[in-house]
């Protein structure tokens, strides 16, 4: 099956007052990536908390240097769906994926469009998924289920100039998703 895994790196933590700052993108299909990309939004004003950017570690001033106006953003962002998932609806994967598609529903309304019918209402969250194994047993019991705890756990290594940011984190949680697959075997 094809998805698409997907991350984003944000202002904050609410999808109403804080902004969509850039966007992972993984096409993912039988546990090969397709194709990959990044991309960055910019904002006038930036709708930040202090909090959101200690975590994301974005400097606002390269970010606004390197980004894309939301028009193009979601110009860019079309292209990619529509060349890895022509018309069909597009099944997402995160780790705690409701953030991510919450902070993608915001802005996709923001520029005039809806997140259904184009991307399926069921998703995929490695969260959830881990939790699962781990009540069946089959990862440790006191395994973390955060996203940094279980990339450890499997082996998982990103780049650090690649971790907590939208690409290096949709592009792990790809590898996590198909390790939690082989271990739920």
């Amino acid at each position: 099956m094809r998805y698409l895994v997907f991350d984003t790196e944000t202002g904050g933590l609410d999808p109403l007052a804080h902004d969509l700052l850039s966007m992972g993108l993984v096409a993912s299909e039988d546990g090969q990536i397709l194709d990959s990309l990044e991309i960055l939004i910019r904002h006038e004003p930036y709708r930040v908390s202090a909090g959101g950017m200690k975590v994301n570690r974005i400097d606002l001033v390269k970010h606004h240097a390197a980004a894309l106006e939301p028009p193009e953003a979601l110009r860019v962002f079309d292209d990619f769906c529509a060349k890895h998932f022509g018309s069909a609806s597009i099944t997402l994967v995160g780790h705690n994926i409701a953030f991510d598609q919450g902070f993608l529903g915001t802005f996709l309304k923001s520029q005039g469009q809806e997140l259904e019918p184009r991307f399926n209402h069921r998703s995929i969250d490695t969260h959830a998924a881990a939790a699962v194994l781990k009540d069946a047993g089959k990862l440790p019991s006191d395994l973390r289920l955060s996203s940094g705890a279980l990339f450890s756990f499997f082996g998982i290594a990103p780049a650090p100039e690649l971790r907590h940011t939208a690409l290096g984190d949709a592009l792990a949680t790809h590898h996590l998703y198909w390790k939690l697959v082989e271990r739920a075997r």
